[in-house]
């Protein structure tokens, strides 16, 4: 994907609303959201040619997403270093890893707060394996939620994320010096959505955003040779306080500035 944007705790406590722009050259196949492993449950999209995901939800609890990195300048992998894994691979075995729904809460012991389980397995999963430059998401109800800065030749890097909006694209978390990220964070500032429709509708609203030099706008939903954007999603999780409802699921399989959003919520069982 190439542009990320995700809300945590904003509709109340153990609630998730995002929404992703998929940025991929047309020719790459790939197939709509399904169930990519039955236990534990992970659905999304797969590509064809590498099997993996850009984004991948498990048991309506959990959202593991994959961005593409520049690379650093300056940085190679290791002399000897084998030829880079597939990232989606990575997306969708760090979403199928870690503990089980019904697992005990583990706690860090040195600040007496839940312990981010499937962070940890994602860290092992990049100590494995070397990996092109990218960014690991991992979005949760139960745990702190995370992004991990993974690039082969370098250190990786985490960063937990705090409640709140937060914007991911190509550079690091909330970057002001990116444009498409700053314009984004500055349109999520005072967006207090008051309910799951309210939440994605705004953001589907944010992702058919077209470049406009005049204004100063940078495009979110790209219009381009190379790279253009393939596809939308739009997720909820967790039920607000006084609120009724099912997780959400939202998938518009092209640009969503012209493709309508299917509901695909009923693969979350």
């Amino acid at each position: 994907m190439c542009t990320l944007i995700a809300g945590i705790d904003l509709l109340g406590p153990r609630t998730l609303v995002l929404g992703a722009n998929r940025d991929e050259s047309p020719e790459r196949a790939s197939d709509g959201p399904g169930v990519l492993r039955e236990r534990p449950r992970v659905v999304g999209g797969r590509d064809r040619v590498a099997g993996g995901t850009w984004l991948a939800i498990r048991e309506a609890r959990a959202v593991t997403a994959l961005m593409n990195r520049r690379p650093t300048p300056g940085v190679a992998p290791p002399a000897g270093s084998a030829t880079p894994r597939s990232r989606g691979l990575l997306c969708l075995e760090a979403a199928a890893s870690g503990p089980a729904a019904d697992a005990p809460a583990l706690i860090d012991p040195g600040t007496g707060e839940r312990h981010a389980a499937r962070l940890h397995s994602a860290l092992s999963l990049v100590a494995r394996e070397a990996y092109a430059a990218c960014t690991l998401v991992g979005l949760d109800l139960e745990e702190p939620s995370w992004a991990l800065l993974a690039e082969a030749g370098t250190e990786t890097g985490v960063r937990l994320l705090e409640p709140g909006w937060h914007v991911i694209t190509h550079a690091d978390v909330d970057d002001p010096n990116e444009p498409r990220t700053a314009w984004l964070m500055e349109r999520l500032r005072g967006f207090s959505p008051r309910n799951p429709g309210e939440a994605l509708d705004g953001l589907a609203d944010l992702l058919r955003t077209h470049a406009d030099p005049v204004h100063g706008t940078p495009g979110v939903c790209l219009h381009r040779d190379r790279f253009p954007t393939v596809s939308s999603s739009l997720v909820a999780l967790g039920i607000p306080p006084g609120e009724v409802g099912a997780p959400r699921y939202l998938h518009a399989p092209g640009p969503p500035c012209t493709t309508p959003y299917d509901d695909v919520s009923r693969l979350l069982g």
